[in-house]
């Protein structure tokens, strides 16, 4: 009995010695290139803060391991909250993209000719066959005229040159940026009520 013990209390110190791993914070960098187009949207815009559903808000990575299983990363996250930067990240981009008059800040309480709001569907990592990054927007668009000029969901499955977390951020991030371009594309072919 007293050799159970003594093994236990060595298990035991040897399990408090152990290094637990500090956790790694990562910012996507989705940067637009290109030219801005000529304006189609003649007016503001105003984004609003997207949603996110559950529990793709949180900050830590997601990864899908089966049709059912996801698993949450306790040591990988974003900066904050997914979005937050999405939000950013889109105001960004659009302003970029020259397609309305005015983009308007974030904080601006100005009420906008246009409104667009998002919602996250899901951003994580595929595991079950090649690894992808998986990202998935709820985008709508609207005016005083028109409740609804574009209401699109897009989506982007990006392959990753490999399992590290900062592979998997960069795909993340690829992934985004695909679902900002698409955004883009449809704002092009849209009508502009």
């Amino acid at each position: 009995m007293k050799r159970l013990i003594l093994l236990l209390c060595s298990a035991l110190i040897a399990a408090c010695g152990t290094a637990i791993p500090s956790k790694e914070t990562y910012l996507p960098v989705i940067e637009r290139s290109g030219l801005s187009h000529a304006v189609q949207f003649k007016g503001t815009l105003q984004i609003k803060a997207f949603s996110a559903q559950a529990p793709f808000g949180e900050r830590h990575f997601f990864y899908r391991e089966s049709a059912q299983r996801f698993a949450k990363d306790p040591y990988r996250e974003w900066l904050s909250s997914p979005t937050g930067l999405i939000t950013a990240h889109a105001q960004t981009w659009l302003k970029s993209s020259g397609l309305f008059s005015e983009v308007l800040p974030l904080s601006s309480n100005q009420t906008a000719d246009y409104q667009l709001s998002g919602e996250l569907l899901t951003l994580h990592t595929d595991l079950q066959a090649k690894p992808i990054a998986v990202a998935k927007l709820h985008i709508r668009l609207s005016s005083a005229k028109s409740p609804v000029i574009l209401d699109t969901i897009l989506t982007a499955n990006e392959p990753l040159s490999g399992t590290s977390a900062s592979d998997i951020a960069a795909g993340l991030d690829k992934a985004l940026a695909s679902t900002l371009k698409q955004l883009e594309s449809k704002l092009i072919s849209s009508p502009t009520s």
